[in-house]
Protein backbone atom coordinates (compact mmCIF):
# COMPACT_ATOMS: atom_id res chain seq x y z
CA UNK A 1 0.00 0.00 0.00
CA UNK A 2 1.52 3.57 -1.18
CA UNK A 3 -0.21 5.80 1.94
CA UNK A 4 -1.42 9.48 1.45
CA UNK A 5 -4.54 10.40 3.47
CA UNK A 6 -7.33 12.13 2.04
CA UNK A 7 -8.57 15.00 3.78
CA UNK A 8 -12.42 15.79 3.84
CA UNK A 9 -13.74 13.60 2.08
CA UNK A 10 -17.31 13.18 1.92
CA UNK A 11 -18.06 10.57 -0.97
CA UNK A 12 -16.37 7.48 -2.05
CA UNK A 13 -17.29 6.88 -5.66
CA UNK A 14 -16.16 2.83 -6.54
CA UNK A 15 -15.77 1.46 -9.95
CA UNK A 16 -17.55 -1.79 -10.21
CA UNK A 17 -15.04 -4.30 -12.83
CA UNK A 18 -12.29 -5.13 -10.53
CA UNK A 19 -13.06 -2.53 -7.92
CA UNK A 20 -16.09 -3.83 -6.57
CA UNK A 21 -16.43 -7.51 -7.98
CA UNK A 22 -14.22 -9.93 -9.41
CA UNK A 23 -16.09 -9.72 -13.31
CA UNK A 24 -13.81 -11.59 -15.52
CA UNK A 25 -15.59 -14.97 -15.98
CA UNK A 26 -18.92 -13.27 -17.44
CA UNK A 27 -17.25 -10.71 -19.36
CA UNK A 28 -14.93 -13.11 -21.07
CA UNK A 29 -17.85 -15.42 -21.82
CA UNK A 30 -19.84 -12.31 -23.58
CA UNK A 31 -16.81 -11.29 -25.29
CA UNK A 32 -16.32 -14.74 -26.77
CA UNK A 33 -19.55 -15.44 -28.01
CA UNK A 34 -20.40 -11.94 -29.41
CA UNK A 35 -17.18 -12.30 -31.36
CA UNK A 36 -17.81 -15.89 -32.12
CA UNK A 37 -21.35 -14.69 -33.53
CA UNK A 38 -19.51 -11.84 -35.60
CA UNK A 39 -17.90 -14.01 -37.59
CA UNK A 40 -14.19 -12.58 -35.70
CA UNK A 41 -11.36 -14.62 -34.98
CA UNK A 42 -10.42 -16.22 -31.71
CA UNK A 43 -8.44 -13.72 -29.66
CA UNK A 44 -6.48 -14.53 -26.74
CA UNK A 45 -7.95 -14.71 -23.36
CA UNK A 46 -5.32 -11.97 -21.98
CA UNK A 47 -6.54 -9.39 -24.87
CA UNK A 48 -9.63 -10.21 -23.43
CA UNK A 49 -9.06 -9.44 -19.88
CA UNK A 50 -7.36 -6.53 -21.19
CA UNK A 51 -10.11 -4.94 -22.09
CA UNK A 52 -12.48 -4.72 -19.07
CA UNK A 53 -13.94 -2.13 -17.95
CA UNK A 54 -13.78 -0.24 -20.96
CA UNK A 55 -16.19 1.06 -23.68
CA UNK A 56 -17.21 -1.40 -24.93
CA UNK A 57 -18.56 0.39 -28.66
CA UNK A 58 -15.01 1.54 -28.69
CA UNK A 59 -13.43 -1.86 -27.82
CA UNK A 60 -15.30 -3.23 -30.86
CA UNK A 61 -14.07 -0.49 -33.13
CA UNK A 62 -10.00 0.02 -31.73
CA UNK A 63 -9.27 -3.39 -30.31
CA UNK A 64 -11.49 -6.06 -32.48
CA UNK A 65 -11.29 -3.45 -35.86
CA UNK A 66 -15.14 -3.50 -36.33
CA UNK A 67 -16.72 -1.05 -38.59
CA UNK A 68 -19.16 0.85 -36.25
CA UNK A 69 -22.28 -0.46 -38.02
CA UNK A 70 -20.76 -4.06 -36.96
CA UNK A 71 -19.37 -2.71 -34.34
CA UNK A 72 -22.74 -1.47 -32.92
CA UNK A 73 -24.34 -5.06 -33.56
CA UNK A 74 -21.92 -6.81 -31.68
CA UNK A 75 -22.02 -4.62 -28.73
CA UNK A 76 -25.91 -5.82 -28.98
CA UNK A 77 -25.16 -9.30 -28.75
CA UNK A 78 -22.46 -8.91 -26.15
CA UNK A 79 -25.31 -7.23 -23.99
CA UNK A 80 -28.08 -10.33 -24.73
CA UNK A 81 -25.45 -12.65 -23.65
CA UNK A 82 -24.14 -11.07 -20.77
CA UNK A 83 -27.64 -10.06 -19.33
CA UNK A 84 -28.45 -14.09 -20.02
CA UNK A 85 -25.10 -15.19 -18.28
CA UNK A 86 -22.39 -12.91 -17.47
CA UNK A 87 -24.08 -11.17 -14.68
CA UNK A 88 -24.65 -14.13 -12.50
CA UNK A 89 -20.85 -14.59 -13.13
CA UNK A 90 -19.38 -12.27 -10.95
CA UNK A 91 -18.19 -12.70 -6.87
CA UNK A 92 -17.96 -9.46 -4.71
CA UNK A 93 -14.25 -9.13 -3.36
CA UNK A 94 -13.23 -10.26 0.02
CA UNK A 95 -14.13 -7.61 2.91
CA UNK A 96 -15.57 -4.90 0.29
CA UNK A 97 -19.54 -5.48 1.71
CA UNK A 98 -17.30 -4.91 5.49
CA UNK A 99 -15.30 -1.76 4.01
CA UNK A 100 -19.20 -0.49 2.85
CA UNK A 101 -20.45 -1.02 6.27
CA UNK A 102 -17.30 0.98 7.91
CA UNK A 103 -17.60 3.67 5.12
CA UNK A 104 -21.44 3.88 6.47
CA UNK A 105 -20.18 3.93 10.22
CA UNK A 106 -18.12 7.12 8.89
CA UNK A 107 -20.73 9.16 7.47
CA UNK A 108 -19.30 8.67 3.94
CA UNK A 109 -21.65 9.01 0.71
CA UNK A 110 -21.21 5.73 -1.47
CA UNK A 111 -21.71 5.40 -5.42
CA UNK A 112 -20.51 3.53 -8.47
CA UNK A 113 -19.48 4.76 -11.74
CA UNK A 114 -19.49 2.09 -14.26
CA UNK A 115 -18.81 1.71 -18.15
CA UNK A 116 -20.99 -1.63 -17.72
CA UNK A 117 -24.65 -0.64 -18.56
CA UNK A 118 -26.27 0.56 -15.34
CA UNK A 119 -29.09 -1.63 -15.81
CA UNK A 120 -26.58 -4.71 -15.11
CA UNK A 121 -24.82 -2.94 -12.42
CA UNK A 122 -27.51 -2.57 -10.37
CA UNK A 123 -28.88 -6.15 -10.88
CA UNK A 124 -25.65 -7.44 -10.25
CA UNK A 125 -25.43 -5.35 -6.61
CA UNK A 126 -28.82 -6.62 -5.36
CA UNK A 127 -27.39 -10.39 -6.42
CA UNK A 128 -24.56 -9.76 -4.65
CA UNK A 129 -26.23 -8.35 -1.33
CA UNK A 130 -24.84 -5.00 -2.01
CA UNK A 131 -26.85 -2.89 -3.22
CA UNK A 132 -28.22 -1.31 0.14
CA UNK A 133 -25.18 0.33 0.87
CA UNK A 134 -24.80 2.37 -2.36
CA UNK A 135 -26.99 6.11 -2.75
CA UNK A 136 -26.52 5.85 -6.53
CA UNK A 137 -25.26 4.03 -9.27
CA UNK A 138 -24.50 5.72 -12.26
CA UNK A 139 -23.84 3.33 -15.52
CA UNK A 140 -23.51 3.38 -19.28
CA UNK A 141 -26.23 4.42 -20.90
CA UNK A 142 -27.48 1.81 -23.97
CA UNK A 143 -26.06 4.72 -26.78
CA UNK A 144 -22.77 4.15 -25.41
CA UNK A 145 -21.87 7.74 -24.99
CA UNK A 146 -20.92 8.09 -21.38
CA UNK A 147 -17.72 8.60 -20.30
CA UNK A 148 -15.86 7.33 -16.98
CA UNK A 149 -15.59 11.30 -16.08
CA UNK A 150 -19.27 12.13 -16.99
CA UNK A 151 -20.40 9.27 -14.53
CA UNK A 152 -18.41 10.44 -11.75
CA UNK A 153 -19.72 14.11 -12.42
CA UNK A 154 -23.08 12.41 -12.23
CA UNK A 155 -22.47 10.82 -8.93
CA UNK A 156 -21.05 14.26 -7.34
CA UNK A 157 -24.16 15.90 -8.87
CA UNK A 158 -26.37 13.76 -6.92
CA UNK A 159 -24.60 14.55 -3.80
CA UNK A 160 -24.53 17.81 -4.10
CA UNK A 161 -20.53 18.21 -2.76
CA UNK A 162 -17.44 19.82 -3.60
CA UNK A 163 -15.56 17.71 -6.13
CA UNK A 164 -12.86 17.68 -3.48
CA UNK A 165 -14.68 15.95 -1.29
CA UNK A 166 -15.03 13.17 -4.00
CA UNK A 167 -12.72 10.57 -4.59
CA UNK A 168 -12.75 7.73 -7.10
CA UNK A 169 -11.60 4.09 -6.80
CA UNK A 170 -10.73 2.35 -9.34
CA UNK A 171 -8.19 -0.18 -10.86
CA UNK A 172 -7.32 1.32 -14.25
CA UNK A 173 -5.69 3.96 -16.11
CA UNK A 174 -9.40 4.26 -17.39
CA UNK A 175 -10.55 4.93 -13.80
CA UNK A 176 -7.31 7.16 -13.47
CA UNK A 177 -8.05 9.55 -16.20
CA UNK A 178 -11.92 9.58 -15.52
CA UNK A 179 -11.28 11.08 -11.80
CA UNK A 180 -8.79 13.43 -13.18
CA UNK A 181 -10.96 14.52 -15.85
CA UNK A 182 -14.08 15.04 -13.34
CA UNK A 183 -11.67 16.82 -10.96
CA UNK A 184 -12.09 14.45 -8.25
CA UNK A 185 -9.32 12.29 -5.97
CA UNK A 186 -8.08 9.26 -7.18
CA UNK A 187 -7.31 6.24 -5.35
CA UNK A 188 -5.82 2.81 -7.10
CA UNK A 189 -6.39 -0.68 -6.36
CA UNK A 190 -3.95 -3.48 -7.24
CA UNK A 191 -6.47 -6.23 -6.40
CA UNK A 192 -8.17 -6.20 -9.65
CA UNK A 193 -7.17 -5.97 -13.46
CA UNK A 194 -5.63 -3.20 -13.81
CA UNK A 195 -2.97 -1.78 -12.03
CA UNK A 196 0.07 -4.07 -10.99
CA UNK A 197 2.66 -3.66 -7.92
CA UNK A 198 5.55 -2.80 -10.76
CA UNK A 199 3.58 0.32 -12.41
CA UNK A 200 5.14 3.61 -11.60
CA UNK A 201 2.02 5.81 -9.56
CA UNK A 202 1.97 8.97 -8.90
CA UNK A 203 -1.17 8.44 -6.57
CA UNK A 204 -2.41 6.32 -3.10
CA UNK A 205 -2.32 2.81 -3.99
CA UNK A 206 -4.27 -0.21 -2.03
CA UNK A 207 -3.69 -3.93 -2.15
CA UNK A 208 -6.91 -4.58 -0.16
CA UNK A 209 -10.42 -2.95 -0.04
CA UNK A 210 -10.07 -2.54 3.82
CA UNK A 211 -6.79 -0.66 3.33
CA UNK A 212 -9.15 2.68 1.88
CA UNK A 213 -10.38 2.68 5.64
CA UNK A 214 -6.68 4.00 6.65
CA UNK A 215 -6.43 6.17 3.52
CA UNK A 216 -9.99 7.83 4.75
CA UNK A 217 -9.10 8.72 8.07
CA UNK A 218 -9.20 12.14 7.96
CA UNK A 219 -12.93 12.18 6.45
CA UNK A 220 -15.89 13.98 7.66
CA UNK A 221 -18.67 12.39 6.45
CA UNK A 222 -22.28 14.14 5.62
Amino acid sequence: MSLSPLQNIRSVIFDFDGTIADTSEGIIDAHRFALDAMGHEEVPEQELRNVIGGNLLNTYINTFGFEEEKAVQAVAVYRKRYAEVGIHKASVYDDFEELLKELRAKGCMIGAATLKAEIFAKEMLKEMGIFKYFDVVCGMDLADKNSKASLVGKCVDFFKCEKREAVLVGDSMNDYSGAAEAGVAFVGVTYGFGFKKDVPYDHTVIDAPLELIKVLDGCRGK
